[in-house]
């Protein structure tokens, strides 16, 4: 069954990070990063809803004044999810503009803005009508990594270590229910909304006992159960999973975090910025090297493997790092240096422990 949701990078490798995912059913996205967006048309930013930063380095978030500048002006609510103190963080930017004719806009942009902290959520409400005051200032719950819950999909967040917190993220669209056109005429049920109520059923997990009334074209209303139903006229499949991941070390507590977070992932975009000769440079920088990337994403048993955010000393060894990682995906041996010695023997330690 195909997926709702199209993901993609909004810069090639060696540019600002960010990923974008469309839905393909609705006028709707949303953002993991906010990077040099000037690639992105402004149709597709006018989509947006949500916006998910990973940290507030300026790679990441410097597209945030293009975004900016794109919404003002519309009666418009975006949400923005960050780590600790990404309240102020946003609130900073936006008082280094002068908002004195807000007032003269019958239209205007709201941000609701929630930092995660390790027990909790803090969220905050900036309106351009009141200049971008920040108000309404709350504590929210924060159980299960859950940032998100809704129908068709979630979004789940780790808090890894980048010598700050940086939040990784996965998207999972939630089990596709899909009613069996032939089904229902072999049946004998007749359409209507009744299907809608059959699928809301499923999709809030009420149990296979809940009963239900459906219309038939020569016997009239029957009552059939959920599980009845689920037999005879319904497909479920199961939604896709997005994963991100960047900016953070390769040391054993992390890697456990994003693997919890990205197990099963259809698609893992991770950052990949040095080759596994650079394992020093990497762990000085608290980034990952394409070795690490790859095992990690085979230990999760990642279906796809989609590496980005390299240095910017390797624009000629884009190719190295894409095979790199792939090699470390499929559980290939690559060439034995110091520095690779180091992380195998790492590796080597965290399976016998």
């Amino acid at each position: 069954m195909p997926s709702n949701f199209l993901s993609k990078l909004i810069n090639d490798p060696l540019g600002d990070p960010g990923m974008m995912v469309e839905f393909l059913c609705e006028q709707r996205a949303l953002q993991f990063d906010l990077g040099d967006l000037s690639l992105i048309k402004n149709g597709e930013l006018l989509k947006i809803s949500h916006v998910f930063i990973s940290h507030t380095h300026i790679d990441h978030f410097i597209g945030f004044d293009h975004l900016l500048r794109v919404v003002f002006g519309r009666s418009k609510t975006i949400y923005l999810y960050g780590p600790e103190n990404f309240i102020d963080n946003v609130a900073g930017k936006l008082a280094g503009f002068t908002w004195n004719l807000v007032d003269r806009y019958s239209e205007a942009v709201t941000f609701e803005v929630i930092e995660v902290h390790e027990s909790h959520m803090v969220k905050a409400t900036l309106k351009a009508i009141d200049r971008f005051k920040k108000s309404a200032e709350k504590e929210i719950p924060f159980n299960n990594g859950i940032l998100i819950d809704e129908d068709r999909f979630t979004v789940r967040t780790a808090i890894l270590e980048h010598r700050i917190p940086c939040l990784g993220f996965a998207l999972e669209e939630k089990k596709h229910v899909n009613i069996c056109k032939d089904r229902l005429e072999k049946m004998d049920y007749r359409t209507g909304p009744w299907l809608n109520e059959l699928k809301k059923c499923v999709y809030e997990g009420k149990s296979d006992e809940y009963v239900l009334d459906v219309p038939s074209v020569l016997k009239g209303n029957q009552k059939k159960t959920l599980g009845q139903l689920k037999e005879e006229v319904i497909l479920i499949s199961p939604g896709q999973k997005i994963s991100y991941i960047v900016d953070t070390v390769y040391n054993e507590a992390n890697k456990k975090r994003i693997i919890d977070l990205v197990q099963g992932s259809d698609i893992l975009f991770c950052e990949s910025p040095f080759l596994s000769e650079e394992e020093a440079r990497g762990q000085e920088r608290f980034h990952l090297t394409a070795y690490q990337a790859g095992t990690i994403a085979r230990d999760a048993e990642v279906k796809k493997l989609n590496v980005f955010h390299f240095s910017g000393k390797h624009t000629f060894r884009t190719g190295q790092i894409i095979q790199e990682a792939e090699d470390a995906f499929r559980g290939k041996k690559i060439p034995i240096t110091k520095e690779t010695n180091k992380t195998n023997n790492f590796i080597n330690q965290e399976k016998l422990a």
